[in-house]
C-alpha cells in the first residue's frame, strides 16, 4: 500500500515537473518568438531608414552634380552684339541658350531679341516665357517708365536705381500680370530706351549675369 502511494506520488511529481517544464518551454519559446519578431521589426525599420537616408543622399548629390554640370555647360559664354544704329548693345549669354531676333528695327521700328535655354519659344505668343528679352525702343526713357506707374502705385512692382557694368539703370521687380512675375531693367541710350526683362524668377541669376556684362554706345 505504501509502495503504491509512493509510486503514485512519484508519478504525480514527475507529471507536475514535466508539465512545468513544458509550460516554461512554451513561455520561453513565446518570449523568444516575440523578441525575434520585435528584432526583425526594428531591424527592418532601421534598414528602411538607412536605405532612405542613403537614397536621399544620392539624390541630393545627383542634384548638386546636375546643377554644377548645367552651370559649367553655360561656359564659355557667347557674346551678342546689336546693330550700331540701336546703340550697339552687347553682352555675354550662356552658350547653351539660343538667340532669336524678332524685329531688327527696320522702318523706324523697335529692335527685339529673345534668349532662352535650348530653343526660343514663339516670340509672338502671349503664353511664351523667356529667360531674357532685349528691346531697344524708339521711345523716351520717361515715357517707357510711365507705362508701369499704376503697378508701382498699387505696390505690384517695386522700383530701384541700379548700375550694371557702369551703366545707370532703373530696375522693376514683381508681378507684371497675373501670369507673369519677373524683372525689367531700363537704360537710356541716345533718344531711345533699352529694356531688358526676364519672365520668371528662376532665371534671375542668369539675368543678373547678363546685365553685369552689358555695354552700349551712347
Amino acid at each position: 500500500m505504501k509502495r503504491r502511494q509512493f509510486e503514485q506520488g512519484s508519478i504525480n511529481g514527475w507529471m507536475v515537473g514535466t508539465i512545468g517544464f513544458l509550460v516554461l518551454t512554451l513561455i520561453a519559446g513565446a518570449v523568444a518568438a516575440w523578441m525575434f519578431v520585435e528584432y526583425t521589426r526594428e531591424k527592418t525599420g532601421v534598414d528602411a531608414k538607412v536605405a532612405s537616408a542613403v537614397a536621399k543622399g544620392k539624390n541630393e548629390q545627383a542634384e548638386l552634380d546636375q546643377k554644377r554640370f548645367s552651370e559649367e555647360a553655360k561656359n564659355p559664354r557667347v557674346e551678342f552684339v546689336g546693330p550700331n544704329e540701336f546703340g550697339r548693345v552687347s553682352f555675354m549669354y550662356p552658350k547653351t541658350w539660343s538667340a532669336y531676333v524678332d524685329q531688327d528695327g527696320t522702318d523706324r521700328g523697335d529692335y527685339k531679341a529673345y534668349f532662352h535655354p535650348g530653343t526660343v519659344p514663339p516670340a509672338r505668343s502671349n503664353t511664351s516665357r523667356f529667360a531674357v528679352r532685349l528691346e531697344v525702343l524708339n521711345s523716351d526713357f520717361d515715357k517707357v517708365l510711365s507705362q508701369y506707374a499704376n503697378q508701382l502705385k498699387k505696390g505690384e512692382l517695386t522700383s530701384s536705381s541700379v548700375e550694371f557694368n557702369g551703366n545707370a539703370a532703373t530696375r522693376l521687380d514683381g508681378a507684371f500680370s497675373k501670369e507673369l512675375r519677373g524683372s525689367v531693367v531700363l537704360m537710356r541710350v541716345r533718344d531711345k530706351t533699352i529694356r531688358f526683362s526676364t519672365d520668371a524668377d528662376v532665371f534671375k541669376p542668369d539675368f543678373q549675369a547678363v546685365l553685369d556684362t552689358v555695354k552700349f554706345v551712347q
